[in-house]
């Protein structure tokens, strides 16, 4: 059986179901039917959900599981909040708790850090009514 795909491979819209088929008996039901909320989920997420729900959402059972430190659990709990809310939470955009989750596991020192944050910055128009 194919992997679900929730966005279009030509235009990157999203996919709505309009058929659905029972495997057994082949009957076919055509319509607009609502999509699942996990439909939309990478397979990265789709797994931390699973280890989340497994673990009954302890952090720290999930940091020990994935083999990750807690800013990314954090991290990448957020990440899924934001998907199911249909999109990037506006305190902390998703790249930029990347950059910050790379510092806490190592992966990038503090000058590099800066210095992605800085660039995003330039590119950011909200930027110019925080200061």
């Amino acid at each position: 059986m194919a992997h679900f795909i929730s966005t279009c491979p030509s235009c990157r819209h999203t996919l709505e179901v309009t058929e659905l088929e029972c495997p057994h008996c082949h009957v076919q039901i055509r319509g607009h039917f609502q999509g699942q909320p996990t439909v939309g989920l990478t397979d990265d997420q789709r797994e931390f959900l699973r280890v989340f729900v497994l673990s009954r959402g302890n952090l720290r059972e999930i940091e020990r599981i994935l083999g990750i430190s807690y800013p990314t659990v954090r991290s990448k709990l957020d990440d899924l909040v934001d998907a199911f809310q249909g999109g990037e939470s506006p305190a902390m955009p998703s790249n930029r708790r990347r950059i910050l989750e790379d510092v806490a596991d190592g992966r990038l020192d503090v000058k590099e850090a800066l210095a992605r944050l800085s660039e995003q910055r330039k590119g950011d128009p909200d930027d110019a009514h925080r200061d």
